[in-house]
């Protein structure tokens, strides 16, 4: 698979004519910042959830509960309230038809994720990557793109030599070998999504609990420290009275000092 991957290009979709799709995936490519794991490093990273995330048996569930899992880190504690099909995503079509938002989300949303895993389950996890993405101003990374087209190009390949099975009896079994190591490829990739994502929530949740990002450490380099007021506890003035805006030196009150880091 990694063979093969290295046949695949690795640049953005980027420039397709000013549409609104490609203007909404132009938007990823200036993000400054990177996943904390790569789709192909995700399998050693988080070994568990990519198993959970690429079995059969579970990966209707594992998609269910990451979505539910980005939009609580979106928004602590709202559960499913902000959900809609993809998010959003994917625009109104199919004459109305296919409207998000519109669907019944608002009254079951449970339910309506739970559908959405069934009828489009690649586009339940997509939709969580691009959520997290979004909110984390996440670029897209150059291996991710190289597993993402693979995929989409075995099932492509396998929709293809369906196509031709139907007017030609001699392409039945190449199109059920092709479909059955693109359903392979798609829950490989699937799990290393699941796996990417859940590295980056534990990572940015731990970054949030630790009080936020640390400041480097730079040798060398000077930094002023303004010391804070003495406090003032027993009247120097000796006369009973409280001391006195004259009475305050500022220059000994203040006095910067040099540190070296």
């Amino acid at each position: 698979m990694s063979v093969c991957c290295c046949c695949v290009g690795s640049a953005p979709p980027r420039g397709g004519g000013g549409s609104k799709r490609q203007s909404m995936y132009d938007k990823y490519q200036d993000y400054s910042n990177k996943w904390d794991v790569t789709m192909c490093d995700a399998p050693c990273a988080e070994p568990c959830c990519c198993c959970y995330g690429c079995l059969p048996c579970t990966f209707l569930c594992a998609n269910w509960q990451m979505r539910k899992r980005v939009l609580n880190a979106q928004s602590p504690g709202s559960g499913l309230k902000n959900y809609i099909c993809v998010q959003g995503y994917v625009p109104k079509c199919c004459c109305g038809l296919w409207n998000p938002g519109h669907m019944g989300e608002t009254h079951c949303p449970a339910t309506c994720l739970c559908c959405e895993a069934c009828c489009c389950p690649g586009m339940v996890i997509t939709a969580s990557r691009l959520l997290a993405m979004d909110m984390y101003a996440i670029q897209p990374d150059p291996c991710d793109n190289r597993l993402i087209r693979f995929n989409n190009c075995l099932q492509l390949l396998a929709c293809i030599c369906h196509i031709l099975a139907l007017c030609n009896d001699a392409f039945r079994d190449l199109a059920c070998i092709i479909d059955c190591i693109a359903d392979c490829v798609f829950l490989s990739t699937a799990g290393c999504m699941m796996g990417q994502l859940h590295r980056e929530l534990d990572v940015r949740k731990k970054s949030q609990q630790g009080g936020g990002p640390v400041a480097p450490d730079l040798p060398g380099l000077d930094v002023i420290v303004v010391a804070p007021p003495k406090a003032n506890t027993i009247n120097e003035r000796g006369d009973g009275n409280p001391p006195t805006f004259e009475d305050v030196d500022l220059e000994e009150l203040y006095e910067p000092r040099t540190v070296e880091v």
